[in-house]
């Protein structure tokens, strides 16, 4: 198994890597660069300091070469300028066609020194011999001479030293101060362009990992960082999707299981119950007509009409689990909502399961949706009459209001009441068949489940809100529940006359 290694000391060390080979290499660069402007400025030095002895000559040795008694005044001038700017020696020499002859000489030349080289010009010519640079510059001449010789001075300098070894220690100290600094700032650079982000990315791939698909990673590194973010957040968020439709399609397919076994339930309890039920009520029935003798007395009837209360119970629930269990068709239609909830409140009002409660409607008038009137109805009144009884059950004067609201593309009706709301242990489990909020023999739990499986049907969705999502419909009133139901949104059908077509039917009810 490979040894690891964390990326930033390997990072470090690759940059405390460049950083060193970049000084040095600037170091040495940068010395050489300086030696040889050292050495052009040194021997540029040496030339101009030539010429200026020329000039000087130039007036002694007009004639030619000098006499013995011009020699001692010619050696006089150029004595004073051994030792300076690093000079050593100065010559003076005769070039003729025969060859190049010293006529004069001051200081001590050095050995290996090139021939004296003069040409048809009166430009210098400078040689270097390792530290020792020569120049030669011919004199003009006068006289009777002058045609068959020439003079030329040369001047022989070292150069002085550009740098010693404690100029090499000042270096390697600024180079390595340099470096340091160079050194941290770029570790820096690199943690906060690149380390960082890198650790974002990596605590948001472990969340993901650890299955939350709701993270989302910000960082502020370089364009590809934030790239790379942001394919992962995209990666999420289609993970997510994903998950959510696998968890929908989960419960489509729970819901239909359920379905299906309570479609086996009923069919198997509507054979085996149903026909003697109708059996035992019709007895009920025949014992209770008036018309039978000997006539039954007060106390026999009250219990016989308890039976046929309860047998009738029976039969209702019978009825209800085979309509829980029957696929349901809908013909959808655009449908105007307000004035089908109106029509809904209208009917409810004298509804002996609302009285004393206000019912009321409020929102958009122009609000339509695509669905089959008669299913829409039959859950409006399901959430209505179930809203009134909380609400009457939590004060004498309840209330229940649906509210109608339009956006682009859904639509939906709110129904709230003044009830106590939903228990947060019941609330995951609202929709599911058998589960009821009702007291018991007032309620058989199939009512929401009915009504989602209708609304599923119409390609809509109906939810319950969080507790407290809506403010109270009047002030001191508890919030209650909020069902919602969104159904998508659809333009209006014209009749021939010019009014919209209104696909509503006044179904019976089911009980809540």
């Amino acid at each position: 198994m490979s040894r690891r290694h964390s990326l930033r000391v390997e990072l470090a060390a690759a940059l405390a890597l460049v950083l060193m080979m970049a000084v040095v290499s600037l170091a040495l660069a940068g010395e050489w660069l300086a030696r040889r402007r050292h050495e052009a400025n040194e021997d540029q030095r040496l030339r101009d300091h030539t010429r200026g002895l020329a000039l000087l000559l130039a007036p002694r040795v007009a004639g030619g070469t000098p006499a013995a008694a011009e020699r001692a005044e010619v050696e006089q001038a150029l004595r004073p300028s051994i030792g300076s700017l690093g000079i050593v020696a100065i010559e003076l020499h005769r070039i003729a066609d025969a060859g190049s002859q010293q006529v004069l000489s001051l200081g001590l030349a050095p050995d290996g020194l090139p021939a004296v080289a003069v040409g048809d010009t009166v430009e210098d010519a400078l040689a270097a011999v390792g530290e020792w640079s020569v120049v030669d510059r011919p004199l003009r001449s006068f006289g009777a001479r002058a045609p068959q010789s020439k003079l030329v001075l040369r001047v022989v300098g070292r150069r002085a030293p550009w740098t010693t070894s404690a100029n090499w220690g000042e270096i390697a100290v600024l180079a390595l101060g340099v470096g340091v600094i160079s050194f941290v700032l770029g570790v820096g650079l690199l943690e906060l362009q690149v380390l960082r982000p890198l650790a974002q990315l990596q605590r948001g791939v472990r969340a993901v990992a650890g299955g939350d698909l709701d993270v989302r990673v910000a960082t502020d590194g370089p364009a590809e960082l934030r790239d790379f973010a942001a394919a992962l957040d995209d990666m999420t968020a289609r993970l997510a999707a994903r998950q959510r439709e696998l968890a929908e399609q989960r419960d489509r397919l729970v819901r239909a299981e359920q379905l299906a076994s309570i479609g086996r339930i009923a069919a198997g309890t509507a054979h085996e119950v149903g026909n003697p039920l109708a059996t035992i009520l019709g007895y009920v029935e025949l014992l209770l007509d008036p018309r039978q003798q000997p006539p039954l007395d007060d106390e026999a009837r009250s219990m016989l009409e308890r039976v046929r209360e309860q047998l009738l119970r029976i039969r209702n629930l019978v009825a209800q689990l085979l309509d829980y269990s029957r696929a349901t068709r809908v013909d959808a239609g655009a449908v105007p909502l307000r004035p089908l909830c109106e029509r809904l409140v209208a009917l409810l009002q004298h509804d002996p399961r609302c009285a004393g409660v206000t019912l009321a409607v409020a929102g958009q008038a122009s609000a339509c949706a695509l669905a089959d009137a008669s299913k829409l109805e039959q859950v409006l009144v399901n959430l209505v009459v179930n809203g009134a009884r909380a609400a009457r059950e939590a004060a004498p004067q309840g209330r229940v209001e649906l509210r109608v609201a339009a956006a682009e593309r859904d639509v939906t009706i709110e129904v709230q009441d003044t009830g106590r709301g939903i228990a947060p242990q019941i609330r995951e489990r609202l929709f599911e068949p058998f589960v009821t909020t009702a007291k018991a023999g007032e309620g058989t739990g199939l009512g929401l489940a009915t009504s989602a499986g209708l609304i599923e049907a119409m390609e809509g969705s109906l939810v319950c809100l969080e507790a407290g999502a809506r403010p109270p419909l009047r002030e001191g009133d508890s919030p209650g529940a909020v069902f919602r139901v969104t159904l998508r949104a659809a333009e209006p059908a014209s009749n021939p006359d010019g009014g919209a077509a209104v696909q509503a039917t006044h179904s019976a009810p089911p009980g809540p």
